[in-house]
């Protein structure tokens, strides 16, 4: 079986673990990746695969007629945004495509069933394979650094400016600890660090102005996240995605708050198995997309109360965090290891292309993570 994924963007963290890695870490088939095709490329190939839009979905009938292959179209999370979020009228517009785009599709994979069931009405051939980490492979081993202070972890990007709000007050208590701990956000990005890039032309002119643009937002998130920087502290610039768990090295307790919202449900868990491949004992809101496993033994969030209770216990107890942070990596890596779930769905690939995949193994070179 071929497999052609479609890349958009090149530093995008969805395409990489819904498109890269399934594909790297998926046994039995010839892939590769591009987000440009050129005539040789264009034939041989049994599925397209690609993550909400892609450079030739304007016409993906047509589209799909010339490159003779099964369109596989993943969507990570829901299409309409709530009205608070950054990017809410940029997806109203992007919102028509996507619909579209799913209706057109011969496959539609989500991140789970909630998901699912938003799009069965347009597609009702729809697979839910959650997101998985290669446990123990490339960037996801458990390597961890040192320190001496222990270090509160958060990470993301603007789009959760309001989750990282639900923190605020929690975070003034912990002044009772200033001499023991450290505030880590991930994922900072600042306009200083961009225009230096720009101007070594590492990212392109878009990029360093949409820095400047959220230079304020992430100002508000540093400051809900240090009780107005009065915590020791520590900003990790955001990386790319082949190497952005080098930031969760730098952790010793992770905070997961999240909005209890319908398109967060929609969502994936993916936070909580990034921590566990670091066996980084993990404080999450009790809401969905988290809660769907009610197993997970982390430590629930069921009232602004609970913030403060959690971190003081486990800022108090190394051996906890330590028993908790393995707990975790144990169970996330018995049930969202990606060699396993890629087993499902590699299966729904092959059922969808039947008979058909009789195109020779034409590329030797396979998508690498």
């Amino acid at each position: 079986m071929n497999i052609l994924g479609i890349r958009k963007r090149l530093d995008s963290g969805c395409e990489y673990h819904r498109v890269i890695l399934p594909m790297g870490f998926m046994d039995g088939i010839k892939g590769y990746v591009t987000n440009m095709l050129t005539k040789e490329k264009m034939e041989g190939w049994d599925i397209i695969l690609f993550n909400r839009v892609h450079p030739y979905d304007a016409d993906n009938i047509q589209f799909k007629d010339i490159m003779n292959a099964k369109v596989v179209m993943d969507i990570d999370d829901y299409w309409k945004l709530p009205a608070n979020h950054i990017n809410h009228f940029q997806y109203e517009k992007i919102a028509v495509q996507i619909e579209r785009n799913i209706r057109e599709a011969d496959m539609v994979t989500v991140t789970n069933e909630i998901l699912a069931d938003k799009v069965r009405p347009l597609n009702s051939n729809v697979h839910a394979f959650p997101n998985a980490i290669p446990f123990g492979r490339n960037q996801f081993t458990d390597d961890r650094r040192p320190s001496e202070r222990v270090r509160i972890f958060w990470a993301g990007t603007v789009t959760h400016e309001h989750d990282i709000k639900i923190l605020s007050n929690p975070i003034k208590r912990l002044a009772v600890h200033a001499d023991k701990i450290q505030m880590v956000i991930g994922g900072y990005f600042s306009a200083e660090e961009a225009k230096e890039q720009y101007d070594k032309k590492e990212i392109c002119a878009n990029q360093y102005y949409a820095a400047c643009h959220t230079q304020q937002i992430w100002d508000r998130m540093f400051m809900s996240y240090t009780a107005g920087g009065t915590l020791p502290y520590a900003k990790l610039h955001a990386t790319g995605p082949t190497d952005y768990m080098q930031m969760y090295e730098n952790a010793d307790i992770m905070v997961i708050p999240l909005e209890d919202s319908e398109w967060h449900a929609c969502k994936s868990n993916l936070k909580i198995l990034e921590a566990a491949t670091k066996r980084i004992p993990c404080i999450v809101s009790n809401v969905a997309p988290y809660n769907l496993d009610k197993d997970a033994p982390v430590f629930w969030v069921n009232s602004q109360k609970d913030w403060f209770s959690h971190l003081n216990y486990l800022i108090l107890n190394p051996q906890s965090r330590e028993d908790y942070g393995n707990k975790l990596y144990e169970w996330a890596k018995s049930k969202y290891d990606l060699i396993e779930i890629n087993k499902q769905r590699a299966a729904a690939f092959r059922n969808l292309v039947g008979n058909t995949a009789t195109h020779p193994n034409l590329c030797e070179t396979p998508a690498l993570p």
